[in-house]
């Protein structure tokens, strides 16, 4: 009996056996590698995936001129809740930064659809790399189709620790996650995302191949404000999206 290995151009190998002159082919697929949401790094998601950073996008253009009216009827709590930030933000740590803030503020917003709903630690992978790789990880918040179940996710966000304790590259969390929902959707339809870094939350959209960061949000200042009403125009854009 003789034995041959070869390697073939998509990571896999094919065993070659001949017994009595007779030839037997056997392909052996080569495991697929795992590798965690929260390992992910912003340079490492473009190289891997072929996107690219630029400047703007126009959903992000129209952020720029958004602004909350002065009688908005959320406007007195989200002053209460901004004034809570300012003052304890500095020594709350990822959960208390979760219940004490961000979970109150998205809750002011309707973000509970007959088409949509929130869902939160919900796992998701994705293959890549001729499918020799795999990236999986929880999801911190997302909107998405389905009551029990997400389908189709087109708004992540991603939550972080106050800035001092950076462990992580949270954008490249975010972008992972947005790329994974971008080839699970299959459609030319933008992801959107927001990525938390301490006081600073960032806007992300990912169109295609690009991807473009709003300037930073910060929370404890007036800007609370306009972030909410580009929370509240995110919602319109899920509303048009889950029609």
């Amino acid at each position: 009996m003789k034995i041959v290995i070869k390697k073939l151009k998509n990571h896999k190998k094919v065993l070659i056996l001949r017994i009595d002159n007779q030839i037997i082919k056997i392909i052996i697929m080569k495991k697929a590698i795992n590798k965690s949401f929260k390992d992910w790094e912003a340079e490492a998601v473009e190289e891997a995936f072929g996107i690219q950073k630029i400047d703007t996008l126009p959903f992000l253009e129209i952020t720029k001129t958004l602004r909350l009216a002065e009688d908005h009827p959320q406007r007195d709590l989200i002053e209460k809740y901004r004034c809570r930030a300012l003052n304890l933000i500095d020594g709350w740590n990822e959960d208390e930064y979760k219940f004490l803030f961000i979970s109150i503020y998205l809750g002011l917003i309707d973000f509970f659809n007959a088409k949509y709903n929130v869902f939160t630690q919900r796992p998701m992978s994705v293959t890549y790399d001729n499918g020799t790789k795999t990236t999986s990880g929880k999801v911190e918040w997302m909107l998405a189709r389905g009551r029990q179940n997400p389908k189709q996710p087109y708004f992540f966000l991603h939550e972080y620790k106050p800035e001092k304790n950076r462990d992580n590259d949270p954008l490249g969390q975010l972008l992972i996650a947005m790329v994974a929902a971008q080839k699970l959707n299959q459609n030319d339809s933008p992801i959107y995302g927001i990525y938390v870094n301490g006081r600073n939350w960032f806007v992300v959209v990912l169109d295609n191949n690009s991807y473009a960061i709003s300037d930073p949000y910060a929370i404890t200042t007036n800007q609370v404000f306009d972030l909410f009403a580009v929370l509240e125009h995110l919602r319109e854009k899920m509303d048009e999206l889950y029609q």
